[in-house]
């Protein structure tokens, strides 16, 4: 039996609603259960018929002789192999911290003296160091409304489109996302803030009138969320990604990290959902939330019976973006209204901005004000950097976006072939961060592959990420297409060295697109040094 980590959770996770000491043990054979059942047996008095329930009991007779609060308490097999987590909460770190190490140390076999656990324990019940406390915000500190964004794809796009809406209505949006935090539109930090560092900078600053909080599953998983609960939270959609990291190896898995965003929803707030996901769609079982039913193609079975229940729906019906809610059918605005979606082409933008007007009526906003801002949301590097960032290049496209999973690069290059003009061919640089497994690298460029008619791959400059070279992951590229019967048109040293080749090589009609997130800004640069200008 080996320890794996003792692991402080400051805000609700995937074991409880609340923060959580994580104790992750590896199970190498039925010995080691048996002989830690006995040990703990044998120097605590716990009689258990299993090792979970010891430690379940160790946890309450730690804390009640003490003198403290009995916490609430799980144990949880994890997806990998014979590994198994027990997770408590917790209310002072320094007890909780204790309480995990001496039942770790007394299931791996090291004397743990319990008099002096319990009486250090006790001390806690008197002395109480405020910054001995979790580090999430409470609903009590809470003073704005706050919406709560997580899924694959798409969580930035959402996050900005409905801070817009938010500017929109008159109010000062404060949000985190992968690209920094932002009050009111001015970057405060830069960086990736989706963890719960960015929600409290965003839920603290007095400039703020509502939280819009672009949440990842690595928060989750290494710190748990930053705050207590929101009124509003949206689920997109989940896809392989990050598969084989911090211990989640299935999309079942990651779905069930994400839900966590919506298993805090306020019971009289709502939890935005998309209807053709089933895995997101799945997980309104996991709130008390009002549902708010998400779809493109109006699942009209799903749609019907959400309103029906007492929930409400967000739909594109001929051609336009239609609510429901009880008796009432609000029409908002044509999906070639709204920029982003690109006269409707692009489906997952579409699924973005389904969600985040959404969101935004359930936080009280009217239709025209949700239309106005989606119809004044453009996908273009000053509203929505990084994401279909588009430019006319003489009689060629060019999209820069970033894609960086199967999904994502499948959504670009389908929108990229419908832009496609007269006898204009795909032209795809694509390139990944080496943390990915390598069926997820081959497989994108298997996609690449089988969907674009030329493909630049481009190697790493900062993104290698535990791999040994460049070369490694060059040929997981050249794997991949070659099940896609294809080869690159070359490998190149950059990003920017790839993109600079495809746009050169391109003809009239062509459409070059890029999985860019290393260069994306010398790529845009470059591009407008070279004449290309943006399109809006």
């Amino acid at each position: 039996m080996k320890l794996v980590e003792i692991r402080e959770l400051d805000g609700p996770n995937i074991f409880l609603l609340e923060p959580a000491m994580k104790v992750e043990f590896r199970l190498e054979s039925d010995a080691d259960e048996a002989n830690a059942l006995a040990r703990i047996s044998a120097e605590s008095g716990v009689s258990a018929d299993d090792l979970g329930a010891a430690w379940i009991a160790l946890v309450d007779l730690l804390h009640e002789r003490a003198g403290l609060e009995s916490p609430a308490t799980v144990v949880v097999p994890l997806e990998e192999a014979d590994h198994v987590a027990l997770a408590f909460g917790w209310s002072h770190r320094r007890a909780g911290r204790l309480v995990a190490t001496a039942i770790a140390n007394l299931t791996l076999g090291i004397p743990v003296d319990f008099d002096n656990v319990i009486a250090e324990l006790a001390t806690y019940r008197q002395h109480v160091d405020p910054d001995d406390r979790p580090e999430m915000i409470r609903d009590t500190e809470r003073r704005v409304p706050t919406v709560g964004i997580t899924a694959t794809n798409g969580k930035t796009t959402t996050t900005r489109l409905l801070s817009h809406i938010v500017r929109t209505a008159g109010l000062r949006p404060g949000w985190c996302s992968t690209s920094g935090v932002f009050i009111d539109g001015t970057p405060v930090l830069n960086g990736d803030y989706t963890g719960p560092s960015g929600a409290r900078r965003v839920l603290l600053d007095d400039a703020v009138d509502v939280a819009v909080l672009e949440t990842a599953r690595g928060g989750i998983l290494l710190r748990g969320l930053g705050y207590e609960s929101n009124d509003v939270s949206v689920f997109i959609n989940v896809s392989p990604d990050h598969l084989g990291l911090h211990g989640v190896f299935t999309v079942e898995g990651l779905a069930r990290v994400k839900s966590t965003v919506i298993a805090v929803t306020k019971p009289d707030g709502f939890a935005v959902l998309n209807a053709e996901d089933p895995l997101v769609w799945g997980m309104r079982e996991v709130t008390r939330a009002r549902i708010v039913a998400v779809s493109q193609h109006d699942r009209a079975d799903v749609v019907e019976s959400t309103v029906r229940n007492g929930g409400a729906a967000m739909v594109v019906r001929n051609g336009a973006l239609l609510w429901l809610d009880g008796d009432r059918k609000t029409e908002l605005l044509r999906v070639e209204e709204i920029p982003i979606t690109y006269g409707g082409r692009a489906a997952h933008m579409v699924e973005n901005a389904l969600c985040a007007a959404s969101a935004a009526l359930a936080l009280g906003y009217s239709p025209d004000t949700v239309a106005e801002g989606l119809r004044s949301f453009s996908s273009s590097a000053e509203s929505n950097p990084g994401r279909l960032n588009a430019y006319r290049y003489r009689d060629a496209m060019v999209l820069l976006d970033f894609a960086h999973n199967e999904a994502g690069l499948t959504h670009l290059l389908l929108l990229a072939r419908s832009l496609v003009e007269g006898q204009g061919k795909v032209r795809v640089v694509i390139g990944s961060a080496g943390d990915r497994p390598d069926e997820a690298i081959r497989a994108m460029a298997r996609i690449a592959g089988e969907q674009a008619d030329a493909v630049y791959a481009r190697e790493t400059a900062k993104y290698l990420r535990g791999r040994a070279s460049n070369e490694e992951l060059n040929q997981l590229y050249l794997a991949g297409l070659a099940e896609a019967g294809a080869e690159p048109v070359a490998i190149y040293p950059s990003e920017l060295d790839a993109v600079m080749a495809a746009v050169n090589d391109c003809r009239p009609g062509d459409v070059v697109v890029s999985m860019s997130y290393e260069q994306g800004e010398a790529s845009r640069q470059w591009l407008l040094e070279a004449g290309a200008q943006p399109v809006g």
